[in-house]
Formats: structure tokens, C-alpha cells, sequence
């Protein structure tokens, strides 16, 4: 045996060495960008969930009602909020107006949909047909009370992993009070 033999056999032995390697640190290279791209997703639809609940909140019933117009801005306006990534066709929204009346179950006063392209929706709260309305998780009412339920749909689907990560739909909601007087007056509903 030569020295340059061994050598050879050295050389060899790095190549597959580093293609192993290169393969586990490229596949966690991968991983690692979709899941920070994941949980920045996340926190924007978050993020709008809570902005258009807590926007639709401050409308005055008095002196500047709620409008389709202005319900049709302000959900547009969730591309902006989730800049850098698209929402159009990934996105859907819809906001609840509920209220508790006695110690009946809650209902669904007005509904509005929209800010989605291709994506669509039903609500998990419930429909404006006056049904009992599903609130959130660990979220109750007491009688009298009314609440802005923004509920944010998210079709989430990776960009270098797909053959291993599945596409999700993330779901989201936010809940707030009005501030400045009953909304019950806003004829909405959704199609």
C-alpha cells in the first residue's frame, strides 16, 4: 500500500462524511426558516385579529357609525398588517357583533366577511339568524354585555419543506367591548 493510497481513502471517506452532514444540517437549515416563518404568521394573524376587533370597537354609535364602507376599509387594510407575506388569497375575516341578553344564551347581532381573495369561511361563532351564539374558549358573558368577536382565518402553507410540512388553516380571534355605545344598529351579514 502507498501513502497516497491512504490519502485517497481519506478523501473518500470526508466526501461521504460531509454529504451526510450537508443533508441533517440542510434539512435543519430548511426547518428553522419555516418554522420562524411559521410563528411570525402566527403573531401577525394575531396581531389582526386584535386590530380589527379592537378598531370596530371604537366606532360612535352617535356621531360616526359603524359602515359597510368603513368595515370594507378596515379589513383591507389587513394586507398592510401582514406585510411582508400576502393575505389575499390566504386570508379571510370575519367580525361578530354578540350580545347577552338576560339569561338567554347569547346571539349574533350583525356579521360582516371579507378582506379574502380565494379563501372563505364559515364563522365558529355562529350566524346573525339569531341561534345561540358559540363563544370563545374560556370566554363568557354576563347579561347586558356586547362584544366584537374579529375572527381571522390564515390558509398557512410552507415554502421549502412541503413535502413534510403539511398546509394548516390557523385561526384566530380576538374579542373586545365597545366603548363608546351598543353597535347593534350596523346591518351587516355575511354572504
Amino acid at each position: 500500500m502507498h501513502a497516497w493510497d491512504v490519502v485517497d481513502n481519506q478523501e473518500g471517506i470526508a466526501a461521504v462524511e460531509f454529504a451526510l452532514c450537508l443533508t441533517i444540517l440542510l434539512l435543519f437549515f430548511l426547518g428553522s426558516v419555516e418554522l420562524t416563518r411559521y410563528i411570525l404568521i402566527v403573531q401577525k394573524v394575531e396581531g389582526i385579529a386584535a386590530a380589527v376587533a379592537d378598531v370596530t370597537t371604537q366606532a360612535d354609535p352617535n356621531s360616526a357609525p359603524l359602515t359597510v364602507s368603513t368595515m370594507s376599509q378596515l379589513l383591507g387594510a389587513a394586507q398592510d398588517m401582514m406585510n411582508p407575506y400576502a393575505f389575499g388569497a390566504s386570508g379571510f375575516i370575519i367580525v361578530s357583533d354578540v350580545t347577552q341578553a338576560g339569561a338567554n344564551n347569547p346571539v349574533v347581532n350583525w356579521q360582516y366577511c371579507g378582506a379574502g381573495g380565494t379563501l372563505s369561511a364559515t364563522s365558529r361563532i355562529g350566524t346573525h339568524n339569531g341561534v345561540a351564539a358559540t363563544l370563545p374558549s374560556g370566554f363568557s358573558m354576563v347579561a347586558g354585555e356586547e362584544v366584537v368577536i374579529a375572527e381571522v382565518f390564515y390558509n398557512f402553507t410552507p415554502i421549502t419543506v412541503q413535502n413534510i410540512v403539511s398546509s394548516a388553516t390557523l385561526y384566530r380571534t380576538a374579542v373586545y367591548m365597545p366603548r363608546l355605545g351598543a353597535l347593534t344598529n350596523f346591518s351587516s351579514t355575511c354572504p
